[in-house]
């Protein structure tokens, strides 16, 4: 660490810092909302034989990408077979 940032947080802490994880800040809010969770859930549990294909084309307005992460990290859905 140069000794330029450690002047900063010499700074920062004497300013009345007492830790040094990040605060939390505004930033661009999440594209996953509750409700679309639930409703992808809900689609996922009509038919368990899903692709992410599918329900993007269930879900125009949604990203592939971000389908994805609503399957894998909210609703921890994983790959069972590959054909």
């Amino acid at each position: 660490m140069g000794a330029g940032k450690v002047r900063k947080w010499v700074r920062v802490f004497k300013a009345g810092r007492d830790n040094v994880h990040d605060e939390s800040r505004s930033g661009r809010p999440s594209v996953i909302t509750d409700d679309m969770v639930a409703s992808v859930e809900a689609k996922i549990l009509e038919n368990r034989r899903f692709t992410i294909s599918t329900l993007s084309n269930d879900f125009p307005e949604v990203s592939r990408s971000v389908m994805y992460k609503i399957v894998s990290e909210k609703l921890n859905f994983k790959k069972l077979f590959s054909r």
